[in-house]
This record gives structure tokens, C-alpha cells and sequence, in this order.
């Protein structure tokens, strides 16, 4: 307390020396303890009028960087600095008012409350890539400049300030806050602005020193500035005061000593109007605040349509001025462009296609991850041939090759604009660092028609190709004549791609087939009929289902003299394609195509007024040529008239019969003399020219083209044109004679009418339009103004609201009419926001569009749905494509939970009730549950094929889905099954479900180890012991379960694990019986019997039935030899299981091969073939009385050889078939000379009974045989020249054969395989057999239908 005394007492004692302006010090000082505070509050001002944010920046003391200061002016600047380190110090000392460091108070210059700034992006407008990247913050536009100022940022954020050009390098406008104000007053400010070096006015230049200069701008404002110098050499220029007193001082300061400089800035186009504003508001504005000359050139609005779904289509401003006015222009501009592009669509302009492939990566994987990550979509145009020649040139081996960007085919953005522009780093950055440096290109020469198969599947293959090789193949355009394919991928791994092709395309197998050959007697030339038959397949699509059903290609004749190619990885395919196409070909003789003569002028008009006639009345298809064919003939093919239609036509492929040409050339005749009569009464076909004007040609051809639009009935004269001179042109005209005089005249009253249009060229009809709908008078990409201004040939433009039509008069108030009744027509449409959850979408749209587009119909309204809404790609109407009148689709920015209904008012209410309804109807009917369910459980959920799940479905009705093995599970490693549907149906799904996952749950899964020797006893004869195992268990009765309940390896596989998956206790019990199974086993004993060899088949049996008995019967397995097993072991029957049950099957064996005796017939050796019949009567006997026939080992007597049909008289398959004369025949008689003497014994072996019966039947066949070879029997070999007719000798369930046998006595054998070259075997009597002959000829030349030939 005495020092606090001794210093108020001393501070008394002097307090009478002191100046005045010191005793008014001291009271301060003396206040400043208990000075009451004010309320900590934003002032109104402060609340309209942001004030601006402050960068902390250390202070230094201050010398003018100019001049040195006087004497007088330092001495104050002293004393100014005195009072203000006094001040400072006391504040310092305590509590402050106000929170001078807040950014929400004290926001940045020009900025309201500051956000936190995102990462920052390359602006997504860019036309051009920066050629060169800075080391720190934002370089300026196109990385040319270094960092220009603090506030270049990411545009998302703080806004950049203006990048100076090449004379500011290195200069900066940094706004600093952090620093205490002079003044805590509401209302008080202080602001502040650094400028480099290279931003002031150098020296020399400026009218006076930057202390006068800012001692005029403090004496005329309300605020003061000063200036310090800060770190790294800048200058620092703080104003104090009100905020707008201040911000506009401290914009004068910059004004006088900032270098005036020029800055571009890229804008999108369609930003460009939100930054003009109505009428220039809003960049007017922008140049006041700041002081910036702001310049934005204009846009042709048609030009702006052509591509508004690419927001990379940019204009360039410029702005003039200092320093701090471009930053803050810049800031305000880009405040703008933030607030419109959050959502844009890039396209990568400066990518080569080449590259394609490998950014997306195999399968789509890397543009997948890259979806995944930005939450954004990438669409990647395929690229699997050239548009229309490589854009790169083959490299010196080992290096990559260089290619050029194409012109329209980009890869394309959409989404979030900072994720978008990351994503497109991200693909450039790839390109650069990788592609570039390390794909190559190769070609490789291959016959052009192996060029298809080297991507048969399209997409699939070349995915298929870049996973394997890591190579992509693009083959040459469709009408570039080259064989090389390119192969393209990186420099390590393009050989093992070139390998690839090669083994793709050498893969496939080729026959070829000359279509002329077959029908080279042909009277219109066989190369004229071979050219309309494949013309006809063509259109009839016979090839592309051949392709189809036999997995082949099919390659039609380039030229005459070329065959037509069939192409097939599997051999087998490729011929049976082969065959059918012959068969086709052969069903299609020169009888049934008839050329007919028509001119070439009535094509058209004949196939327009006669075409279906002739299919409905005569059965007759008109096959006119294609346009580029010469000669251009017309062909008649004959089909049939049945009623069903064309649709259930098929082409047949056997030979006609000789009715069948008849019908054919009937109903051709009549079609040719219906056309010929529907022509009868045409006029002669003339030609003419007029000479016209060059400049009228195209108004000339649109003049026709209309009138003859007008004029349906009326047969359309052909229009050509040639020059005749620089300014002249002839208007060539075909058709009618007496109609071309008509035309004359018409072109040239037209042409008149137009010269007069001439003269009125330069009239003006201006009339007002309103602007909103200026859109939609441009059209998409300027679809309908450009209608417009062809339909009524006048010049149309829009502008403020103001629409100029430029032309004749009459024409012009004509498009004036029809735009005024447009924009009246506009004026009564509506726009209705519907606020629809995006799930309900897809039902909205329906199948392909279907529902929406049924209503877009009904009520002429248009329905927009978000584009980057669920399934977007998979449903989408019509309307997504269609232009409405210039409607732009602004889909990016539209919520994902908006459909817009747009048309008229009365359409649009009627067309938003009916979707609100539906709505509703989808939200009553679209229960929901879900049913938690392991992730490795989904598979079995699923089943084989979905089979699981289809079933599920079909039992409730309800929809499933369920999340694919992609999708990210749960922590737990579950994921949700959802069920949706009507209550009910969730329901039912529900319970299902959790049955089926409670049975998961609750089942285990358990390897047993089981000797691989056991696993065939285990499963047993067609799986019958591992069945009753599991059915025993209580395991499911389904195949498929049981199948995935118990899993055995693979036969060759050295596994012995038995895999067992299921309910516990069913496995448990499974397990049980396997294991007591192989203990059994194990105690098993193996006990070999003899048995003759021929008599094993008495322990087969039919189909294995009796072996499978025995083996049921006493639980035992039977091993019976294979009949190539050689010495004693031939006759060793293996018995295998427990010791009593061996012994009863020994002893039963035993039995049932001990009752079975054989008997011996001697037959004589030349009656032996004719008695056994090719083996049915050794059939016979063992069908009707279970008796086995051997011959003691001899060998049976040879069959008489049957002639050869490998001569030339074997008939050719392109042999007409109206003559039977090109079958063969040979008969054979059988003589003394040419049998075998002697016996052979047949040794029948069965039961006593049963051999007593076969004995009789076998003496009846021999005593037949005795009569047929007395009368001498004869044998007939019959070939017929049509493979296909050995159908009908044999007739419907063998009725025809069985008549021929009757009616000669003769035994008749048909091959089965007829296109071998077989015979058909007669054998009898000669007379006899030649009788047999002689029917099957007359049934052959009468199609089946019985003897014919006497009627």
C-alpha cells in the first residue's frame, strides 16, 4: 500500500507541469480501469454491409519506399507511433470488447461470412490445359502467372483474385486479417490490402508520391489509409473507418498506384447470361463495386444449343483494371459461376480413342472405381473400328505411337463439379504419365472375312481380349478395302495381343459353296439366279437364322466369281450350315424364280401398290434390286399361298416334285400378267431438261420434293441435276411422258416467283415475341428456328424479346403468323413440380419408356424425369431425346425427387393427376421388408440359376432383390434381402425367407476323410445309397439338395475328403451312416466265382436290371468282366461284401446260371444269313423268348457284297430330280457257285422251355430259306438320287414299307443314314424284287402318295 501511496502522490506533484494534451492523456488512462463496455453485438450496418476479413500478417516499422520523410514528417510519425504502442498496451492489459480475430464478424474485403474453402479443382471450363502447373496455392489463367493472390483459391471457396499477366509476374493483392482495430466502436473498420513490388506504378511514373497520394484520398474521406511495409517486401495499405468510406479509399489508393493491367477469364456459356444479367444489371453492378472494365463477347444463342449438355464450352471475358478491382471482379464472377455449375457434364476433348480401352480398364473396372469414388458418371464411347482410318502411324519398334484426339467421339463427365474435375485429373493424369509413354501400335494382315470372328461377340470380346492380352484390336472401317487390323496396347505385352488375333482368327473353320454351279442350266443366267436367291435369303433373313442355329458366319459373294463362305469354330457346325444352305439352294430351282421386266422407274410405285397383293393372292414375294445393283432387275419367287402370313412362312428345303413345279410356274405366271397389267395403262417413261440458275438447285429439288408430297397418287418423276455453266445449271427430269411438260412448267413458274422473292429480300417484318420462350422458338441445337427459316425461305432472328424476319413480304408475315400463334400456344403452357421419391420412378417410366411416353401421347404434355436418378440408363422415354420446340434439358441440376410435367394447362393438370394417382396406387401396393441374411449364405439363396429365388418369387408374387457379391456388406458380414410388394406378398416373402436363412444359420459344414476305394460303393448304382442315406437322415428329397449337401471330389481328383454341408443334426446323421458304411466295408470279404462268359449276360441283364437286383438283394457289389478282358480272368465274377451275404449270392448265382442249358441246330451254311435277316431273328429270339444264340466260336458265312457306290453312278446331289432316271440299281441272283457249303452250329441257350419254342420257330425259318433258295432268290440294290426321298418308301409309322412287303413278298431293308450313299436292300424272287423296285419308284415320283404312274 505505501508503494501504491508514494505513486500517487508523485504522479499529484507533477500534475502541474503537465501539458494540457498530457493531463487529457492521463484522464484516459485514468478511465480506461472502469470504463463501462459495450454490448458485443453485430451492427445493422455490419449485418447489410459484411465488412471484410483480415489475414494475420507480422508489422514491421514503416519507411516510405519512395523518398525518405522530413524531419517534421518523421517527428509526427514518431509520436503517432508513441500513441499508438500506448494505446495498444493498455488494451493488451485487458479483458477486449469485441473479438477482433472473429472471421464472423470481421469477414474478408467484399466477402460475406466466410465458409471453409473445399479442395481446390482445375475450373471444369477450361478450354485449354494449363501448360504448366505452380508449386502453391492457384496459378493464374492457364498457368501462366504465379501465385497472384491470397484469395486464388479454389472457386468453391474464397474466390481467386485477379491473375495479372506476363509485366505483373510475381506481383500479389493479399487482403490481411488478424490485426486489432485502431477503434472497438460499432461502425469502425479497418481493412487492408498488400500489393508487391511489381503491382505499383513504378516511381517515375506516378503524378505524385504515395504519401501525397494518400494524403488527398484520407482528406477526402471519411476514412484513412496508411501504408507499412510487410514481409517479403510487400506493402501493406490499411484503411480505418466506416466500411463503405473505407472499402472506397482503399479501392482509390489502388487506383492511383496500382499498374493497370488486363486479365481473361474462361466462363461457361451457359453462365454467361446469369453473369450479364437482365439486360447488363448484374455485370454492371460488378463493374461499379469494383472499379473493373468488365468485357464479355457475344454468342450466337443457335450455337449455344448445339451442345448444351457439354459445360466445357466456354467464352473468354477480359477484365481491366488494378490489381484489387480484378480480384474483386474475379471474386464476384466466380461467386456466380459457383452457384451455377455444381453440377456439370465435361467432355475430354484432347483424348485420343485409341486409349479408350485401357481407361476404362478390363471389364470397366477402372471407370468403375472411379464412379465408385467421385460419386460421378463416366460414359466411354466403344471403340471397335475405325471411323475411317487409324489416327496414330506404326512406330519404329519399342516405342509408343503417337495419336490424334477425334473430333466428335469423347469421353464424358457428369456430376458434382469438383468430383468431376477431379476425375478428369485423374484420366488426364493416366494418359500423360502412362499411355502416352507406353502404348504402341501394330497391324497385322488377315483375310478380310476372318475379320469378324476376331471380335465375335462384339463388347464381350474385346473385354475378353484386354483381360487377357491387356491389348485392344479395332479392324478397319466397313468401306475401307484393307486387311490390316490394328492391334494397340502396351510395348511389353503387344506381341502376346498380335498371338491372340492370330489364334482368333485362324480358329475358324471354312466351307465354301458356288451358288451358281448349282443351278448352272439356269434360263436367266446362273449368275443371275444365284444373285437373286441370295438377295431373296437376305431379305427373308434364311442366313441370319442359319447363323444362328448352327453358331457360324456367313459370308455372301463380293463378286460373281466368288463363292459364298461359311465360317465355324467347330468343324461340325460348319459343314451341317453347309448342307442346309444346300438343301435350301436345291429347294430354289430356276422354276421357282422368275425374272420380270420392269423399268426401273416404277420399282416404287410396284412394290407400293402390289407387293402385298401378290403375297396374299398368288403366294408370290417381289424382290426388287437395291439401288447400287446393275443391272437393276426385278425377281418373282414363288413361296406358297397358305393363309397363315408371311410371318409363319418357312423356306423350305427339299426338292420340288414335279407338282410342286407346276403349282410354282402357275402362280408365277398369273403374279408377272397382274403386274404387267397394273402397268399396262402407264405412259411411256420420257426425259427432260430445263436450264436454271446454279444458286436455285436445292430450292428447286425442295419445291419437287413438296409438291409430290402433295400429290400421293401421283407417280413421282426422278430429279438430277448437271452444270452447264459457272452460273447455269440443267435440271434433268424421268418420268411420265405427259407429265414432264407439267413439271416444265411448274419449275419455271416457280423459278419466276422466286426472282421476284429476289427484289424483296431486304424487307424487315419485326414483331414482338416474348422472351421466356425464345428457347423454345431456337429449338434444340436450332432445330426449329432453322424449320422455320427453310419452310417459308426467309432469315429469322431473335433479339430482347424482339423477333426479325428478313424476306419477302408474303413470306414473311406467313412465318410471323405461324411464330405468334407458337408463342400463344406457349403462353397457355404450365410447368408442374411434382415432388415423386425416386424409387417410385422406374414404375412411373415403365418398360423402355412405355407408361410415361403413353401419357406424354394422350394429353401433348412432356414429362422430364431426373437424369441422374436410379436405373436412368436402363428406363428412359422418349422423351429424354425429343426437342420439344427448343426445350432444354437441364437435367443435371433438376433434384432427384422432381419430375416436371410440362404442356398445356389443361393436359398437364389431367397428366399430373394421373401420375399423382399412380403414385399413390404405388405407395398403397409397395410394402417393404427386409430380412438380414450372411453373405456367404447368398449363393444358396440364389440357387443354380436363380432357381432358389425364382421359386420364392413365383410362390408370393412379391419382388426380391438381392444385393450382388460387388455390393459391401455389414461389419457383421451380413447384408439386407429386400421384399417389396402388396401386403399380403411381403408377408408370405418374408417368412419364406426366414425359413430358408434360420435353416442357414442352423446348418454346419463338416469334411470326413473316407479311403477314395469307398466313394463308389458310398454312392452307389445311380446314386441309390448316398439317397437312401440322406433321405434316412432326414435330409431333403430334391436332387439339387441332396447334390449340395453331401459333396464327393471329383473321380479324378486324389482327394479323399467327403464335404457335407447342411442342418446339424441331418449332417450329424449323414456322418453317422457314412462312417458305420465304411466300417462295415472294412470288414468286408471279396469272393471270386467262376462263370462262363457266356453266361454273364444272365447276370446283366437287360439294361443292368439284373446285376442291380442282385447287388439290392444282398448287399453286396458285383464285378462282372468287360468283354475286352483276355485270359482267365474273363471268367472271374468278383463278389465283394459281408461274409453271409457273399455266400447267398454265391449260392443263388450259382443257380440262376446252373438252370440255363444250351441246345445245337445244325444250319446250313449257305441258308445262314438269309435265316438270321441282318440279325432280327437273333433279336427276335431273345425278345419273345429270352434265348441267347452263339456258334461255338465259328466264324458265321460272309453276306454277298453289295455292289460299290462309289462310282459314277452314284447320282450328284445337284441332279435335277425330274427324272428317275439318275437312281441306280443292281440285282443280284444267287447261284450254286457262290454259296458256302457245309453246316454252322447255332447253340441255343436258355431255358428248356424256352429252347423247345425257339427250336420250332428257328426249323420254320429254315424251311422257308430251303424254299426261297430253290426258286432261286434274288437280292436288288436300289440308290435314289434324292437322300430325302427314302422317307416316303418307308411312309408314316412304316405303313409303306409294310404294304411293299405284303403286295411282293420280298424282305425291304432302308438305310437310317440315306446321305451315305446306301442302298435300299430288296430281297426275294427276281420277279419279285423287280416288282418291289418298280413300287418304290412310283412311290418315290408320286411323293408318297401311292402308285400313280398308270393314272
Amino acid at each position: 500500500m505505501a508503494t501504491e501511496e508514494s505513486m500517487d502522490g508523485g504522479s499529484s506533484a507533477v500534475s502541474d507541469s503537465l501539458t494540457p494534451a498530457q493531463k487529457l492523456q492521463e484522464e484516459h488512462n485514468a478511465d480506461a480501469a472502469h470504463r463501462a463496455t459495450i454490448e458485443d453485438v453485430i451492427d445493422e450496418e455490419d449485418i447489410q454491409r459484411p465488412p471484410p476479413s483480415f489475414q494475420a500478417a507480422p508489422e514491421s516499422p514503416v519507411t516510405e519506399p519512395l523518398r525518405p520523410m522530413s524531419a517534421k514528417v518523421a517527428g509526427k510519425q514518431k509520436a503517432r507511433e508513441e500513441s499508438s504502442i500506448a494505446v495498444s498496451n493498455q488494451k493488451s492489459s485487458m479483458q477486449p470488447t469485441l473479438d477482433t480475430q472473429s472471421e464472423e464478424l470481421f469477414p474478408a474485403l467484399g466477402t460475406g461470412f466466410a465458409s471453409k474453402a473445399p479442395v481446390a479443382a482445375a475450373p471444369a471450363w477450361g478450354a485449354k490445359k494449363p501448360t504448366s502447373v505452380g508449386t502453391a496455392g492457384t496459378n493464374g489463367v492457364n498457368g501462366r502467372g504465379p501465385l497472384a493472390s491470397s484469395l486464388a483459391s479454389s472457386r468453391a471457396s474464397t474466390p481467386a483474385s485477379g491473375t495479372l499477366t506476363d509485366t505483373t509476374t510475381n506481383a500479389s493483392v493479399r487482403p490481411i486479417r488478424g490485426t486489432p482495430h485502431n477503434m472497438s466502436l460499432p461502425g469502425r473498420h479497418s481493412d487492408r490490402f498488400e500489393f508487391t513490388p511489381g503491382q505499383l506504378v513504378p516511381r517515375d511514373q506516378l503524378r505524385k508520391p504515395i504519401k501525397d497520394v494518400l494524403q488527398g484520398i484520407n482528406k477526402r474521406s471519411k476514412a484513412t489509409v496508411s501504408m507499412k511495409s510487410g514481409p517479403r517486401g510487400v506493402f501493406i495499405f490499411e484503411g480505418t473507418g466506416p466500411l463503405e468510406d473505407t472499402r472506397q479509399a482503399l479501392k482509390d489508393v489502388a487506383k492511383e498506384i496500382g499498374v493497370k493491367s488486363k486479365k481473361t477469364l474462361p466462363v461457361p456459356v451457359s453462365v454467361r447470361p446469369h453473369i450479364i444479367g437482365k439486360q447488363g444489371t448484374v455485370i454492371r453492378g460488378i463493374s461499379d463495386r469494383t472499379g473493373a472494365k468488365i468485357n464479355i463477347p457475344k454468342v450466337d444463342e443457335s450455337l449455344i444449343l448445339q451442345d448444351d449438355d457439354d459445360d466445357d464450352m466456354i467464352v473468354d471475358m477480359t477484365i481491366e483494371g488494378d490489381p484489387l478491382a480484378l480480384a474483386l471482379a474475379q471474386q464476384e464472377i466466380d461467386s456466380i459461376i459457383n452457384e451455377r455449375t455444381s453440377t456439370v457434364n465435361l467432355r475430354l476433348r484432347d483424348i485420343p480413342a485409341e486409349y479408350y480401352p485401357f481407361i476404362a480398364g478390363p471389364r470397366n473396372s477402372r471407370v468403375a472405381d472411379l464412379e465408385a469414388t467421385h460419386q460421378i458418371r463416366i460414359q466411354i464411347p466403344p471403340l471397335e473400328s475405325w471411323s475411317n482410318q487409324p489416327s496414330g502411324r506404326i512406330p519404329a519398334t519399342g516405342t509408343p505411337a503417337t495419336f490424334t484426339p477425334h473430333p466428335n467421339n469423347h469421353i464424358r463427365i457428369s456430376g458434382d463439379r469438383l468430383a468431376a474435375q477431379a476425375a478428369r485429373a485423374e484420366i488426364e493424369r493416366l494418359v500423360e504419365e502412362n499411355l502416352r509413354r507406353q502404348i504402341t501400335l501394330s497391324e497385322i494382315g488377315i483375310d478380310r472375312n476372318r475379320h469378324q470372328f476376331v471380335l465375335t461377340d462384339g463388347p464381350e470380346s474385346v473385354q475378353s481380349l484386354l483381360e487377357e492380352t491387356g491389348c485392344a484390336v479395332i479392324l478397319p472401317p466397313a468401306s475401307a478395302d484393307t486387311e490390316m487390323l490394328a492391334v494397340i496396347g502396351p510395348l511389353d505385352r503387344i506381341e502376346q495381343g498380335v498371338e491372340r488375333i492370330l489364334d482368333l482368327a485362324t480358329s475358324m473353320h471354312m466351307h465354301s459353296i458356288d451358288v451358281a454351279k448349282q443351278h448352272a442350266s439356269a434360263s436367266i443366267g446362273a449368275q443371275a439366279h444365284a444373285r437373286a436367291l441370295l438377295q431373296y435369303l437376305r431379305e427373308r433373313q434364311v442366313l441370319q437364322q442359319l447363323e444362328k442355329q448352327y453358331d457360324a458366319r456367313i459370308v455372301l459373294p463380293r463378286s460373281s466369281d466368288d463363292p459364298l463362305e461359311v465360317y465355324s469354330r467347330e468343324g461340325k457346325n460348319a459343314l451341317r450350315a453347309r448342307s442346309d444352305i444346300l438343301n435350301v439352294i436345291n429347294a430354289h430351282p430356276p422354276s421357282r424364280i422368275r425374272h420380270v421386266d420392269i423399268d426401273p422407274f416404277y420399282h416404287e410405285h410396284v412394290q407400293q401398290k402390289s407387293a402385298q397383293h401378290l403375297r396374299d393372292e398368288f403366294g408370290v414375294h417381289l424382290l426388287l434390286p437395291a439401288e447400287a445393283e446393275d443391272p437393276p432387275q426385278a425377281f418373282l419367287v414363288y413361296e406358297d399361298t397358305s393363309p397363315t402370313g408371311v410371318s409363319a412362312y418357312q423356306v423350305p428345303r427339299q426338292r420340288p416334285s414335279p407338282a410342286d413345279i407346276a403349282s410354282f410356274e402357275n402362280g408365277l405366271q398369273q403374279a408377272h400378267e397382274h403386274i404387267l397389267g397394273l402397268l399396262q395403262g402407264q405412259q411411256s417413261i420420257g426425259s427432260s431438261s430445263l436450264e436454271v440458275p446454279s444458286k436455285y438447285q436445292d430450292k428447286i429439288r425442295k419445291f419437287i420434293i413438296q409438291e409430290q408430297h402433295n400429290s400421293p397418287s401421283a407417280i413421282p418423276i426422278q430429279l438430277g441435276f448437271s452444270s452447264a455453266n459457272k452460273t447455269e445449271s440443267i435440271v434433268n427430269l424421268r418420268g411420265p411422258q405427259d407429265s414432264l411438260g407439267g413439271w416444265i412448267e411448274q419449275i419455271a413458274s416457280f423459278i419466276e416467283s422466286e426472282k421476284r422473292d429476289e427484289a424483296e429480300r431486304g424487307h424487315i417484318t419485326t414483331f414482338d415475341f416474348p422472351q421466356k420462350f425464345a428457347n423454345y422458338l431456337i429449338g434444340r441445337k436450332g432445330e426449329s428456328i432453322n424449320k422455320y427459316r427453310e419452310e417459308f425461305d426467309v432469315d429469322i432472328r431473335i433479339n430482347d424479346g424482339k423477333v426479325e424476319v428478313k424476306g419477302p413480304k408474303a413470306k414473311g408475315e406467313a412465318a410471323k403468323s405461324r411464330i405468334l400463334a407458337l408463342a400463344k400456344k406457349l403462353e397457355d403452357e404450365v410447368t408442374h413440380t411434382l415432388k415423386i421419391p425416386p424409387q417410385y420412378h422406374r414404375e412411373l417410366i415403365g418398360a423402355k419408356g412405355s407408361y410415361v411416353n403413353r401419357l406424354q401421347d394422350r394429353y401433348n404434355v412432356r414429362i422430364q424425369f431426373p437424369r441422374s436418378g436410379p436405373n436412368a440408363a436402363d428406363d428412359r422415354s422418349t422423351a429424354d431425346t425429343s426437342s420439344d420446340a427448343g426445350t432444354r434439358n437441364n437435367r443435371s441440376s433438376q433434384a432427384l425427387d422432381v419430375v416436371l410435367v410440362r404442356g398445356p394447362r389443361q393436359g398437364a393438370d389431367k397428366a399430373r393427376e394421373e401420375l399423382l394417382d399412380l403414385v399413390q396406387h404405388l405407395k398403397d401396393n409397395s410394402y417393404s421388408a427386409t430380412v438380414s441374411v450372411s453373405q456367404a449364405q447368398i449363393p444358396r439363396l440364389i440357387g443354380q440359376g436363380g432357381r432358389e429365388m425364382d421359386k420364392i418369387r413365383m410362390e408370393t408374387g412379391a419382388k426380391i432383390d438381392v444385393p450382388g457379391s460387388y455390393e459391401e456388406g455389414e461389419s457383421s458380414g451380413r447384408v439386407q434381402v429386400l421384399a417389396r410388394g402388396t401386403k399380403k406378398q411381403v408377408e408370405d416373402a418374408k417368412k419364406l425367407l426366414e425359413q430358408r436363412v434360420k435353416s442357414f444359420d442352423e446348418s454346419i459344414n463338416r469334411t470326413i476323410d473316407v479311403d477314395k476305394k469307398y466313394h463308389k460303393s458310398l454312392i452307389g448304382s445311380g446314386g441309390n445309397n448316398i439317397r437312401k442315406m440322406v433321405l434316412e437322415a432326414g435330409g431333403p428329397e430334391d436332387t439339387q439338395a441332396r447334390a449340395r449337401l453331401v459333396r464327393f471330389p471329383k473321380p479324378e481328383s486324389d482327394s479323399t475328403k467327403i464335404t457335407l454341408e447342411g442342418n446339424q443334426a441331418v449332417v450329424e446323421a449323414i456322418v453317422t451312416s457314412i462312417q458305420a458304411f465304411v466300417a462295415e466295408r472294412e470288414n468286408q470279404v471279396v469272393e471270386v466265382i467262376e462263370v462262363a462268359p457266356e453266361k454273364h449276360r444272365f447276370l446283366i441283364g437287360r439294361g443292368g436290371e439284373t446285376r442291380r437286383n442282385l447287388e439290392s438283394r444282398f448287399q453286396i457289389n458285383v464285378d462282372i468282366p468287360k468283354l475286352t478282358q483276355q485270359g482267365p480272368a474273363r471268367s472271374q465274377v468278383k463278389l465283394t461284401g459281408q461274409a453271409g451275404d457273399v455266400a447267398k449270392a454265391k449260392a443263388h448265382i450259382q443257380d440262376l446260371t446252373k438252370d440255363q442249358r444250351g441246345e445245337t441246330i445244325q444250319v446250313p451254311r449257305r441258308l445262314h444269313n438269309q435265316v438270321s435277316d441282318n440279325g432280327r431273328f437273333f433279336r427276335r429270339l431273345n425278345n419273345d423268348y429270352q434265348i441267347k444264340v452263339d456258334h461255338a466260336g465259328q466264324q458265321p458265312p460272309a453276306k454277298t457284297p453289295k455292289p460299290s457306290t462309289n462310282g459314277a453312278v452314284l447320282p450328284l446331289i445337284t441332279d435335277e430330280p425330274d427324272s428317275l432316271s439318275n437312281h441306280t440299281w443292281e440285282i443280284v441272283v444267287a447261284s450254286e457257285g457262290d454259296v458256302e457249303e457245309g453246316d454252322i452250329p447255332w447253340i441255343l441257350h436258355g431255358s428248356p422251355e424256352n429252347i423247345e419254342k425257339a427250336r420250332v420257330a428257328l426249323h420254320k425259318a429254315l424251311d422257308r430259306a430251303q424254299t426261297q433258295a430253290e426258286e432261286k432268290a434274288a437280292t436288288g440294290y436300289l440308290v435314289l438320287p434324292d437322300p430325302g426321298a427314302y422317307r416316303f418308301v418307308i411312309g408314316s409309322r412304316g405303313a409303306q414299307i409294310d404294304a411293299i412287303r405284303r403286295q411282293t413278298g420280298c424282305k425291304i431293308d432302308v438305310p437310317k443314314d440315306q446321305t451315305k450313299g446306301k442302298a435300299i436292300e430288296i430281297s426275294g424272287s427276281k420277279d419279285g424284287v423287280e416288282h418291289a423296285k418298280d413300287i418304290i419308284l412310283d412311290v418315290v415320283e408320286n411323293g408318297g402318295n401311292g402308285n400313280r404312274r398308270d393314272s
